[in-house]
């Protein structure tokens, strides 16, 4: 080998040792897959050092040979890391978040950080925030329908954190509603089967503040007593302001029984039956409220924590937790099948939100 040419390689190795970073990958990535360079996946092929991801790894030649819808990474060290959804964000260090951030979710204070939840998603209608969302694929939104039932321009929004601030560790990404899928059966009225899937005009890219989150198997197995329910929304119904940070609030979950009688008790009055696409969580002041809307609740799985699969969507409510009535969510179980044959007809693969 010539002696210049063995040098100006070495030498190109180590700018990029130097100077690479994760996130200028991006554009290499697949619906499965981060591009990285080798050296910043764990010894372990756990996870990503740099990265919120949990992660398997995979030489990338071995990917693109099993799975024909797999592009080649650009870089000559890179592997193909695979996303895990569901997967909780590291603390990104950072100036603009060393301060701690406190927002009011009904009276419970609470403290998020960026890229904790990398699924949540924002939709704005024209230049205004709307609802909630979260990811379940690079190119698929999921939220309430009441959310985007009337005809307009929405943007969705990745990676966000504090609307406020535009020096945050990671942009935020934005991509706009190609098409939107309202379930059938939604009943605007009772807000029952509130769900839709937003179809974006281009995909994610897959970074440390934006992931997948996991939707759950038709018997999940997760703590019930542990759900989170994240958003922007107002912090009361009468007077409240929405938030700029993103807030979270852990909530139990709530039997049907106990939510319906306790529902009964307020102005939906004694004939009220709770219907089948909904399921109840939080009240007594732990609860979403106006523009919460959309997004999602997650409970960790049982036996592996740090993992979290979606089981509701934030539909509606009585006076913002203020009642003794619990939150209403839709029940995802229910949609499971719904969700897996449009997925299957936009010819998108459903295992990225079930690995």
């Amino acid at each position: 080998m010539n002696y210049q040419c063995f040098l100006s390689k070495v030498y190109v190795l180590f700018l990029l040792l130097l100077n690479i970073d994760a996130s200028e990958y991006g554009d290499s990535n697949t619906e499965y897959c981060l591009c990285v360079p080798f050296w910043q996946c764990k010894a372990d092929f756990s996870g990503l050092d740099d990265n919120g991801l949990a992660v398997d790894v995979r030489h990338m030649r071995e990917k693109t040979l099993n799975n024909p819808s797999t592009t080649s990474c650009t870089g000559d060290y890179d592997v193909c890391c695979e996303a895990k959804c569901g997967k909780k964000g590291n603390t990104v260090a950072s100036s603009e978040n060393k301060e701690t951030v406190q927002e009011r979710i009904l009276g419970e204070a609470v403290t998020t950080e960026f890229a904790e939840f990398p699924w949540m998603l924002g939709i704005l209608k024209g230049l205004f925030y709307r609802c909630g969302a979260s990811l379940i694929h690079p190119k698929v939104a999921l939220t309430a329908a009441h959310c985007v039932l009337a005809p307009a321009e929405y943007t969705v929004r990745a990676g966000e954190w504090y609307w406020e601030r535009e020096n945050e560790p990671l942009p935020h990404q934005d991509r706009t509603a190609e098409e939107i899928f309202i379930h059938p059966d939604y009943h605007p009225p009772s807000l029952q089967h509130d769900i839709a899937l937003i179809l974006l005009d281009a995909p994610f890219k897959l970074m440390r503040n934006v992931g997948i989150i996991c939707l759950p198997p038709k018997t999940p197995k997760v703590i019930l007593s542990q759900c989170i329910v994240t958003g922007w929304g107002k912090n009361s119904i009468q007077k409240g302001s929405y938030q700029p940070v993103l807030k979270k609030a852990t909530i139990p979950m709530v039997s049907r029984s106990r939510c319906a009688e306790a529902l009964r008790g307020t102005r939906l009055g004694p004939g009220f039956t709770l219907h089948d696409s909904f399921i109840c969580a939080g009240g007594l002041l732990y609860d979403a409220c106006k523009g919460d809307g959309g997004g999602p609740l997650i409970c960790p799985v049982e036996g592996n924590e740090e993992r979290y699969q979606q089981i509701g969507i934030v539909s509606w409510g009585i006076r913002c937790g203020m009642s003794k009535a619990p939150g209403v969510y839709v029940n995802i179980l229910m949609f499971l099948d719904w969700i897996d044959t449009k997925m299957r007809e936009l010819k998108l693969h459903t295992d990225i939100y079930k690995n």
